[in-house]
């Protein structure tokens, strides 16, 4: 008994190393591919729709600064009508529209935290975490990542590492749920970048779109 208790725990010690390795791992090839993006300017479209009507195309330009954050630059809003401007009608449609922006960067911040783990968090998040393959990909599903009764699953290619699409189910700071999906392109010379996002927000029938496109070098 003592004997096969002892090639039991070897036995999951070593595939817990393997996690760990495997991780680490990802955490570096994202780190590569997030230098090789900081090169790289591209637009960004995002659709707000409400009870399935759409309220607001937003176009902006991103880049990776130097201090390794985005930088977001609006180039066009558009809503699809007009908010009252004056008056008792207008101090109340503004104050929704302030409210509706804190919500919204709450939950894109929220977001964040589950798309860029830390070396530290990815750690941790495969360890406790089920993976399997299947064919070219890597699944990789867990539960309580940055808060509990969360959910995240992370797909990746699983010769280069790269990410090809991840989920996740969460809750805002008052309990609101809120789930999110990304898919991810990766072009000819490797890089990968976000194609794709969706953030779903049933607590205000929400649904926020993201179109990622027009990828270029940054001019030297």
């Amino acid at each position: 008994m003592a004997f096969f208790s002892a090639i039991l725990f070897l036995h999951f010690g070593l595939f817990a190393q393997s996690k760990t390795d495997l991780s680490l791992k990802v955490s570096a090839a994202a780190k590569a591919n997030r230098e090789q993006l900081a090169a790289y300017v591209w637009t960004r479209t995002t659709q707000i729709f409400i009870s399935g009507e759409l309220k607001n195309t937003i176009v902006s330009s991103l880049a990776i600064g130097p201090d390794g954050k985005m930088v977001t630059t609006a180039v066009s809003s558009t809503p699809t009508s007009a908010a009252p401007t004056r008056g008792i009608r207008g101090d109340i449609a503004k104050n929704k529209i302030d409210e509706l922006k804190t919500y919204i960067d709450e939950a894109i911040t929220l977001s964040m935290g589950y798309l860029y783990m830390s070396e530290g968090k990815m750690v941790d998040f495969f360890n406790a975490a089920g993976i399997s393959q299947s064919g070219n990909s890597i699944t990789v599903t867990g539960s309580n990542v940055n808060q509990a009764n969360d959910q995240v699953t992370l797909m990746l290619n699983s010769t280069s590492l790269a990410y090809i699409g991840e989920s996740f189910t969460s809750a805002m700071s008052n309990g609101d749920a809120v789930n999110g999906s990304v898919d991810y392109k990766t072009f000819d010379n490797g890089l990968t970048a976000i194609d794709h996002a969706t953030l779903n927000l049933p607590a205000k029938a929400m649904k926020i779109l993201f179109s990622n496109s027009n990828y270029a070098k940054k001019l030297q």
